[in-house]
This record gives C-alpha cells, structure tokens and sequence, in this order.
C-alpha cells in the first residue's frame, strides 16, 4: 500500500491588510494623542528685536501675566502668594530652574516688578521673558 505523501508546496500566506490597518490607526492615535498639550492662558506677548529662540527648554516654569494683574503658573491661575509658594517648591526640587515670564504687553513695569520680586523671595534667580522676534 502507497501511501500519499502531502505537497509542501502549498504556501500558506499571512493576510497583511489588517496588521497594517491597526498600524495606521496606532500611528494616528499617538500623533493625536501627542498633540495634546496644557492650554496656556491668552496672552498678547509683544515684539522684540533681540528676540530670540530658546534650544534648551529643559528645567523652566511658566508665569503667565495679563494686563489686569491676573497670574497664572502653567495654566492654573494663582495669586502672588500661591505663585511664590509654587516657585518655591520647584526651586527646592531643581535649584537651577528657569522662569519663564509671559505678559501682557499692556502690562505695566510695576506689576512686572512683583513678579521679579516674588520670583526673587521663592530663590528662582534665572528669570526669561518671553517676546516675539521681529
């Protein structure tokens, strides 16, 4: 009795097509899902000249400034208060933190000069406000 040998030249072939689907869809999910970012109170930063482009953004802390004295750190608004108590925190976690201050470009020195002065109590000395180049 002969028995049949089987054909091993019956190739078996993965369907692609839906690996590459949830691929695509993978790809799609992290650049959106990337895109989201903290949302930074409006601000109408004014131009400058000797603007430039920070390389090494590393290490800073956002203070945003409106015009009518309103603060915020990141996008939570503060007081002056709380906004030195958070300056402080993260000055005590990285000594060599960098402020980064937004205002208004309404806004008025003296109000700046609490900022400078709120910034300078909580320990931060390394302080950066943020301007459109020309």
């Amino acid at each position: 009795m002969k028995l049949q040998s089987k054909d091993g030249d019956d190739d078996v072939e993965m369907d692609m097509s839906p690996m590459i689907d949830m691929v695509f869809l993978l790809l799609i999910f992290f650049i959106v899902a990337s895109q989201i970012v903290d949302p930074k109170p409006k601000v109408e930063i004014p131009e400058a000249d000797a603007a430039t482009i920070a390389e090494d953004i590393t290490g800073r802390i956002l203070v945003s400034v409106k015009e009518d004295e309103r603060y915020f750190v990141g996008s939570t608004p503060v007081t002056l208060e709380q906004m030195k108590e958070r300056i402080a925190a993260e000055v005590a976690y990285n000594p060599k933190l960098r402020v980064v201050i937004r205002c208004d470009e309404g806004t008025k020195y003296k109000i700046n000069e609490k900022v400078m002065a709120a910034c300078g109590e909580a320990g931060a000395s390394d302080l950066i406000y943020a301007a459109f180049e020309e």
